[in-house]
C-alpha cells in the first residue's frame, strides 16, 4: 500500500522539486511512527504473556528429582507430564454375598447328607453274644435276625451265637435278614471214653431230657370258640372266649400266642425234648377240651397253655401263671401243676423284668380241668395294657417270653 502511494506521489511530484522533498520527509515520519507502533505492540504482547505466566497457579509438585524429595512427599510424587487417576474404593459386598450364599448351600447339602436315612448299613457283629442280645442289636440297626440252626458247641454256652450270615461289617440293605447259628451248649456224653471189650455190650447214657414230652398249646384261633363244659362233671358251661386284641397295636391274641409257641418249640427241641403242638396254624377249629385231650393222649410231662391276659383296667400289667384249683378232677395233677406254675412264673419274671401278678389257681377253665397231665397256663402280659401290648408286639420281647418259659420247663423237668 505504501509502495503504491509512493509511486503515485512520484508521478504527481517530479523528482528534484520542493514538493518531492516534502513528500520524502513525510514518508520518513510515517515509517518511523509505524515502527514505533509495532515495537509498542510487540512489547505489550510480551508483557501480557509474562503477566499471564506469572498469574498461572503454582504446580502441586515442586520441580525436584524423586530422589531429592523429603520422605513425607514420596507417597504423593507424580512425575511431570503424567496424569494420576483418582483412587477408587473397591466394593467387595457382591463377592461377599456370593461366598455367603455358597457356604449356606454347602451347609444345607451336608446336613441333608448326614441326617437323611441311608438305605444301607453295616452288618453288626453278633457272634459271641447271647441270642436275645444279638436279636436286639440286629433290630436296632434295621435288620431282621433269624435263627437258622442250632448246634452243639464245646466252647460256647447255651443260647450263644456261633456264626452269622452275612458276616459282620458287610454293607447290605437295611431290612435284610441275618441268619444265625446258635449254640446248644456242650454235647452230652455219648459213651465211655475208655476202651471197652468187644464182648461187653456197648451202652451210652441217655441224653438229659430223653423221653421227655412237652405239649405246647398256643391259645386261640381264627374261628370263634363255642361254649363248653368247664369240667368233666359238666358242672356248668362257660361263655366263649372273646377275640382279644391289643389296645394299642390291635394285634390278635392268637397271633401273639402262636409266635411265642413256635419259638418255644424251637428252644425245647434243641434241648432234645419232644414237643407236641396243639396247633401250628391259625386256621383251626379246636375246643379247649380237644386241646387237653391232645396233651393227655401224648402223655406229656407238662401241658403248657400260652395266653395273653386281659383287663378292664389299662393300668393292670405284668405276668401271671395259672394252674388248676384242687378238686375231684384235678387231684392227681394238682401238686405237679402247682410246682410247674411256680417255677415257670419265676423264670418268666427273671426274663421279662415285669410286675409279678402271681401264681393263681383257677377252677373254671376247661383247658385246665379236662387235662389228665400236669397243666399250667402262662400269661406273659396284658393286651389291655398299652405297655404290655407294645412289648408283645416286639419280636425280641416274644423271644424273651419263650426263653423264660423254656428255662422254667427245664427247671421243672430237673426238679425232684
Amino acid at each position: 500500500m505504501k509502495l503504491f502511494r509512493k509511486k503515485k506521489d512520484e508521478e504527481s511530484f517530479p523528482a528534484g522539486t520542493p514538493a518531492e522533498d516534502e513528500l520524502s520527509v513525510r514518508e520518513g515520519e510515517d515509517l518511523e511512527a509505524e515502527t514505533r507502533s509495532e515495537v509498542s505492540h510487540s512489547a505489550g504482547d510480551e508483557e501480557a504473556l509474562s503477566e499471564a505466566t506469572d498469574q498461572s497457579p503454582p504446580s502441586d509438585t515442586p520441580d525436584q528429582d524423586f530422589f531429592d524429595l523429603p520422605p513425607e512427599q514420596v507417597a504423593g510424587y507424580v512425575p511431570k507430564g503424567l496424569v494420576a487417576a483418582a483412587p477408587r474404593d473397591i466394593d467387595f459386598r457382591p463377592v461377599l454375598n456370593v461366598l455367603i450364599f455358597i457356604v449356606i448351600i454347602a451347609a444345607i447339602v451336608t446336613g441333608i447328607y448326614l441326617v437323611w436315612p441311608s438305605s444301607t448299613a453295616r452288618v453288626p457283629d453278633l457272634v459271641g453274644k447271647s441270642l436275645t442280645e444279638a436279636m436286639d442289636n440286629a433290630r436296632s440297626r434295621g435288620f431282621q435276625p433269624l435263627v437258622k440252626t442250632w448246634n452243639w458247641s464245646a466252647s460256647r454256652t447255651n443260647g450263644v451265637v456261633l456264626s452269622q450270615e452275612p458276616v459282620a461289617a458287610r454293607v447290605v440293605k437295611k431290612g435284610a435278614t441275618i441268619s444265625l447259628n446258635v449254640s446248644k451248649g456242650p454235647q452230652p456224653e455219648t459213651g465211655s471214653k475208655t476202651p471197652i471189650s468187644a464182648a461187653a455190650p456197648a451202652s451210652s447214657p441217655a441224653a438229659p431230657y430223653s423221653g421227655k414230652v412237652i405239649c405246647v398249646d398256643p391259645g386261640g384261633q381264627t374261628r370263634t370258640d363255642a361254649s363248653e363244659w368247664t369240667d368233666p362233671g359238666m358242672t356248668r358251661k362257660n361263655t366263649p372266649e372273646p377275640d382279644v386284641r391289643g389296645t394299642v397295636t390291635g394285634n390278635a391274641e392268637y397271633l401273639v400266642n402262636l409266635d411265642i409257641g413256635v419259638k418255644l418249640k424251637n428252644l425245647l427241641e434243641k434241648d432234645g425234648i419232644k414237643v407236641v403242638m396243639t396247633r401250628e396254624t391259625n386256621d383251626v377249629d379246636l375246643s379247649n377240651i380237644m386241646r387237653a385231650e391232645i396233651a393227655s393222649n401224648a402223655n406229656a410231662n407238662l401241658y403248657l397253655r400260652i395266653h395273653c391276659a386281659n383287663s378292664d383296667d389299662p393300668m393292670v400289667m405284668g405276668a401271671q401263671t395259672l394252674y388248676p384249683a384242687q378238686g375231684d378232677y384235678t387231684e392227681p395233677i394238682y401238686e405237679k401243676s402247682k410246682q410247674a406254675a411256680l417255677l415257670v412264673q419265676a423264670e418268666l419274671l427273671k426274663s421279662l423284668g415285669v410286675e409279678d401278678k402271681g401264681v393263681v389257681s383257677n377252677h373254671d377253665l376247661p383247658g385246665l380241668n379236662w387235662s389228665k397231665v400236669p397243666v399250667i397256663q402262662a400269661e406273659p402280659g396284658y393286651l389291655s395294657s398299652p405297655r404290655d401290648d407294645s412289648n408283645l408286639a416286639e419280636d425280641s420281647y416274644r423271644w424273651k417270653v419263650a426263653w423264660g418259659l423254656r428255662n422254667g420247663i427245664i427247671k421243672y423237668l430237673t426238679s425232684p
